[in-house]
């Protein structure tokens, strides 16, 4: 057991889901109301991050779900574009004690979040990746070009990072908050999905994965053309060149407003880490 991480049993989940909207509509009522029916009260609030250039229709399904339901939040995105803005501005925001990052495509198997769920609760561990490169995981309707690019990704970032953590780069994760509330989070595109993982390898977090399966889109249209996808390495060099105490916001004092601080999103300098890494970190398996 991680001792830098305290235990957390399942009947103790809180779970926030962070999820960004483009332009999608019935995806996001049939995830919504997936947890809803799957997760129980270990549900704690969804938090649905809107970009501004959404269509009408798509604003008024997330607007219909929240009526419905007071742990449904809607978030209009302030700073724009950028998905890994819109997930920044989510994470700011949470109140639950796990974080669990997705998208509202439809691309992401829903069936792996208890599987997720019950790892975490299992291993103590900071960070449970979905993984498509595991056996059990997969791609259904994936670009050849895309696969072939997104393995050599995987295999040039577990070098650099000489970690055995199979998939770095997918933003289908389950965190626990206090990372999540801590760390300094920087991407402002589909990159956020590498950072998300590899600043808590950096940092010597406990990570598992269980497998999981991408599928294409049912609905909407993705907003991630084929050369964003070389931001993934940019980010990834960044990360592994700086020191790790860069990661960090600056601690607060009582009187200070947390999301106040949080939502300037930058990064804080030289500082001591928080008090759950003050402990001797150890490698990430």
């Amino acid at each position: 057991m991680n001792p830098a991480l305290d235990g957390l049993a399942l009947d103790d989940f809180r779970i926030s889901v962070v999820m960004p909207v483009f332009s999608e509509t019935g995806t996001v009522c049939t995830i919504v109301e997936w947890l809803r029916a799957n997760l129980g009260p270990r549900l704690f609030e969804v938090i649905i991050v809107i970009s501004p250039r959404s269509s009408q229709a798509s604003k008024d399904a997330c607007q219909g779900l929240a009526r419905t339901d007071s742990s449904i939040h809607i978030l209009e995105q302030q700073e724009n574009p950028g998905v890994g803005r819109a997930f920044r501005e989510g994470y700011a925001r949470v109140k639950g004690n796990v974080v669990l990052s997705m998208d509202s495509d439809g691309e992401m198997e829903l069936e792996t979040i208890p599987r997720m769920i019950a790892e975490m609760a299992r291993s103590n561990v900071g960070l449970v990746v979905g993984s498509r490169w595991l056996p059990g995981g997969g791609f259904v309707g994936y670009s050849p070009n895309k696969r072939w690019l997104n393995w050599g990704f995987q295999q040039l970032f577990r070098v650099l990072f000489r970690t055995r953590v199979h998939d770095l780069t997918y933003g289908f994760k389950l965190m626990r908050a206090e990372l999540v509330r801590n760390i300094v989070w920087e991407a402002t595109l589909h990159e956020i999905g590498c950072e998300t993982t590899l600043k808590l390898i950096r940092l010597g977090v406990p990570v598992a994965e269980v497998p999981t399966t991408w599928k294409a889109r049912v609905e909407g249209r993705s907003s991630n053309n084929f050369l964003r996808n070389f931001r993934y390495v940019g980010m990834a060099l960044s990360i592994l060149l700086r020191g790790d105490s860069n990661f960090f916001f600056e601690a607060q004092s009582e009187t200070t407003e947390p999301e106040r601080k949080r939502d300037q999103l930058q990064p804080a300098g030289q500082v001591t880490p928080p008090n759950f890494l003050r402990t001797k970190r150890r490698s990430v398996s």
